[in-house]
């Protein structure tokens, strides 16, 4: 991959996934999503890799869609998101480290992460509305939080502190910024350490079932379930268990 926007490293069994554009506050460009979207792929298909931490370089994590183009005379929206759309086909954990604004399209990449942490001066806004746009997630965020903090940030347009954040589920927890990375290596080592089948599997289930009725869901978690409780990692984890040992994952 020739990225030229995302800093992409692998350390162990964790991807490192960085916004790269600190002098535009990481505003997001074609180029950042459509590298952000090869990541993503190149994570999902590393066997090696169990966990991923998502961070913005320099003063912010994200300061959104960059608008310097301005906006075209005739819109059509296409459906084709490189970076949401691949995330959505993405069963491993990853964790998002935010600090400072994280700021419409960005704060949409920061919710594809499965567990956030941010600092205490983060805040989270999708001005939108202010300039006349309709953001276009707004049909999942009502999915993602409850209706009434859907409609305070999305149709108030008003930005939401680090604490409230983490109050109404935004967030999953607040540090000091010394702290920021630290922590999200611990969640991400922690993740990298457990059975990376069943981690996997049961993130599958999580995003494939998140829209669909119990009928479906049953038959989701039946493939899933039957994956992973017949795979290599639970006949190991058993038998470390069995055997007061650490566990050695297979992944298979």
């Amino acid at each position: 991959m020739n990225l030229t926007t995302v800093e992409y490293e692998k350390r162990g069994h964790i991807a490192y996934v960085t916004l790269n554009r600190p002098d535009k506050l990481n505003a997001m460009n074609a180029d950042m999503h459509r590298e952000l979207g090869e990541v993503w792929d190149d994570f999902q298909q590393d066997d090696a890799m169990r966990a991923a931490i998502l961070s913005g370089k320099g003063r912010c994590f994200s300061a959104g869609a960059d608008l310097s183009g301005g906006a075209p005379d005739n819109y059509r929206y296409t459906g084709d998101f490189p970076d949401i759309s691949r995330t959505r086909r993405v069963f491993k954990p990853i964790v998002a480290a935010l600090h400072s604004h994280v700021v419409g399209y960005g704060m949409w990449i920061a919710m594809d992460a499965d567990i956030r942490v941010a600092t205490a001066d983060t805040s989270f806004w999708l001005p939108e509305p202010q300039w006349g746009i309709a953001t276009i997630p707004a049909g999942w965020f009502a999915k993602m939080v409850p209706w009434a903090i859907a409609s305070e940030l999305l149709l108030l347009a008003d930005r939401v502190d680090a604490e409230r954040a983490r109050e109404v589920g935004i967030v999953n927890k607040v540090v000091e910024d010394d702290l920021l990375m630290a922590e999200a290596e611990r969640i991400a080592n922690r993740l990298a350490s457990l059975s990376p089948v069943a981690v996997q599997g049961m993130k599958e289930m999580m995003v494939r079932a998140s829209n669909l009725d119990y009928t479906a869901i049953d038959q989701i978690t039946e493939v899933a379930q039957n994956r992973v409780m017949n795979s290599n990692d639970r006949k190991e984890g058993a038998a470390a268990f069995a055997d007061r040992r650490e566990v050695d994952w297979p992944g298979s």
